[in-house]
Parts: structure tokens; sequence; C-alpha cells
């Protein structure tokens, strides 16, 4: 009897398993993994700059090549089946390998750079003080920082290697770890709490001549009936001022003793340990958004980025404590 007979009915019907020559196309393998991150083919054509139109067309390559549905619509969001969950993590491990490999291909010799970028508040008040321990704890690293344009983090335009910001809530496909908690609290300068008789008395935010300053952003926390609601305070304020979109710029105006003014703690620590502000009423509210370091899974793995965390959590211990 021929045993090349036998074993060709013994493997009749059995897949045949994939080798190098005989793999997806490795952009219908990229496709895949970044639509199944961000849950989106419109999110993964951003991260990728190509269409939607494209992604789907690889994703479906790639469905046809393996025979099998990767993903299915479940009340109108994008889901990974059975069979797209269980390939997932296994290429985005391998996508994260190369990048890591090429990454370090390209350090070898080269001087290792740290890219960062802040919120404008976070870079003004809180990191630019704090260089000299960067630069120290840094010492052959190449630091390059820049602020948020328009304020706002936009995943789809990220490249740098971490990004600090305030946010309520994680950020899709991208490792958010949170510095430190935070609170808004109404603060003004000594002058001006005296000149207006507020030390323990905010009825007299009804009086025209006192004018309440506010924060241009969307942390519902820096809206004054909102703040004085959660402190049991039934007063409403008779003169609103300007609204600031920068906190910084909004400090200075309190600084100047333009207004009383609801500001994130962790911005004005100084100021209120040294006596140039105070808070002559109510108590420090927890704000809905916090600051957050957020790189990418693979730029997490970089010494450096551990260095930062590491640097804000400690310095910034009594924020958390304060706030």
């Amino acid at each position: 009897m021929r045993t090349d007979v036998l074993t060709s009915a013994r493997n009749r019907g059995q897949p045949r398993l994939p080798t190098l020559s005989r793999l997806p196309p490795l952009t219908a393998l990229r496709a895949f993994v970044v639509t199944a991150r961000h849950a989106s083919f419109a999110r993964a054509a951003e991260e990728l700059h190509v269409s939607t139109a494209a992604i789907g067309q690889q994703v479906r390559i790639l469905e046809t090549h393996l025979g099998q549905t990767l993903f299915s619509r479940q009340r109108g969001e994008l889901a990974l089946t059975e069979a797209g969950a269980a390939l997932y993590p296994g290429l985005a491990d391998a996508f994260e390998s190369m990048v890591e490999s090429i990454s370090g291909l390209i350090r070898v010799g080269a001087r290792p750079t740290l890219s960062l970028v802040a919120d404008s508040s976070f870079a003004a008040r809180l990191l630019a003080p704090r260089l000299g321990r960067l630069r120290q704890g840094l010492a052959d690293v190449e630091l390059s920082i820049s602020t948020l344009e328009g304020g706002r983090f936009d995943p789809a335009r990220f490249d740098a290697d971490g990004a600090i910001v305030a946010i309520s809530e994680p950020v899709a496909g991208f490792v958010c770890e949170t510095l430190f908690d935070d609170a808004a609290i109404a603060v003004c300068t000594p002058d001006f709490a005296g000149r207006h008789g507020l030390y323990g008395a905010p009825e007299r935010l009804r009086d025209a001549s006192v004018e309440t300053l506010r924060d241009g952003g969307d942390d519902p926390a820096f809206e004054w009936t909102n703040w004085l609601r959660a402190c049991a305070i039934g007063v409403r304020p008779a003169r609103t001022g300007p609204r600031f979109s920068n906190q910084p710029v909004l400090i200075e105006a309190t600084l100047a003793g333009h207004g009383i003014s609801l500001l994130r703690q962790s911005l004005v620590l100084g100021e209120l340990h040294s006596g140039r502000l105070v808070a002559p009423f109510g108590t420090p509210q927890p704000t809905a958004s916090r600051y957050h370091l957020v790189t990418s899974p693979e730029r997490r793995r970089q010494p450096e980025i551990d260095f930062l965390l590491t640097l804000l959590r400690d310095r910034d211990r009594k924020i958390g404590a304060a706030a």
C-alpha cells in the first residue's frame, strides 16, 4: 500500500495553515488592528491617514483571505465577532513588537528624545517650574515640550511621546494615567476679599460690585451655579464677569484684583500657600476632569515616560491631598 496515498487521504479536509509566503497583506492586517482598537472605521482611517472606504476595503480583503467575518454591527456600534476577538490580541502584540524593534534600531547610536504635548495651563503653571528636575533626570534625553493647539487633545493628530491633558474619561486606544485628583475652588486676592467683606460671607456675591470671573472650559465644576450648589450655598451671583478660555490668564486677572474666580486648585497652590490668593468661603469641589498622562501603548514602554510619570506624581501628591 502506498504511504503517500494514505497521507493524502488523512490530511484531506484539514485547513491549509499559513506560512510567511501565504500571509494576508500587511496593510489589511494593520487596518484590522487599528479598527479593532478604536472600534471605528472612521477613527482608524484618521490614524492611518487614509479614507474610511480604504479601511473598509482592507478589512474585507482580510475577511476574504481568512474566510471569516471579523466585525459586526451591534446597535449601531462596531464590534468584533468571535473570530475577530480571537485574532486581535496576537496581531496587536505583533505590531507593537514590530514598532518597538524598528524604534530600537533607530535609537541605537542616536540621542534619545522625549516629545511632550501639554495643556497650556499645566505647561505654564506646573511643568515649567519642574524643568530643572526634568532636565536633571533626563540628562541624556533631548526634551521637546509644546502646548495643545486649540487647547483640545485630538487623538487623530497626536504624534508625540506623551500628552498631559485634563480629561474626564479615558481616550480610546491610548494609555491614560491619572496624575492626581483636583478641585474647583473660589479664590481672590486678600485685598479684594477685605474690600468686599467676602470672608465667610458668600451672600456678598449678591452685591453688584462683586464680579465673578469664569473659566471657558466645558467642566461643569467651574460653573458658579454648580459650585455654589455643591457647597450648599443658596446664593446667585449678581454680577458675572468675562469668561476666560485660558486658566493662566484667568489667574492673572484674579491676581490683579479684578474679581473672584473659580480656579483649578492644582494651578494656584503656590499662590494660596504664599497668601497672594485666598479662599474666602466655600470648600474645594471635585472636578469632572483631571490631569492625565496620555501615551500610545507602544510609547508607554519608553523608560523616559516612566520617569516623567513618577516625577509628576511625586511632586504633586500634595495637590491630591489638598483636593
